[in-house]
């Protein structure tokens, strides 16, 4: 499989998993990659349209293995397991190559009203 089409792909299904869990968790109080993010001067992330509502990355870091074999289509499966070093021979005329993706996506997480009386014992500072 050649760089671009490995790319393509990659990127293809990550943006088509966004747009799947979006629509699987809709009627949810959460919010996978939201629009109109505000950053401190901390890093940290907050939703401007939603209360200033806090917003993390969830980190995804997977080993993606490409496999060609002569005469057949290419094709891409994620790596599941440990992966170590060493080769092993096999019979029949194929190419592998394993990679490994990294990638952040944004996420508001479900959030709850606070009760009433409740007091934090955290001090906060704004600026």
């Amino acid at each position: 499989m050649e760089l671009k089409e490995f790319i393509k792909t990659t990127i293809t299904q990550i943006s088509q998993g966004i747009i799947e869990a979006q629509e699987e968790i809709d009627g949810t109080d959460m919010i996978v990659n939201p629009a109109g993010l505000a950053t401190n001067s901390n890093g940290d992330k907050y939703l401007r349209t939603d209360g200033w509502r806090y917003v993390q990355n969830i980190e995804i870091n997977v080993g993606v293995t490409a496999i060609e074999k002569e005469g057949e289509k290419a094709g891409i499966g994620i790596v599941t397991g440990i992966l170590s070093g060493g080769a092993q021979a096999t019979s029949d005329n194929s190419n592998q190559t394993v990679s490994t993706i990294k990638f952040d996506i944004p996420v508001a997480l479900p959030s709850s009203p606070t009760p009433k009386g409740h007091k934090s014992t955290r001090k906060v500072s704004l600026k």
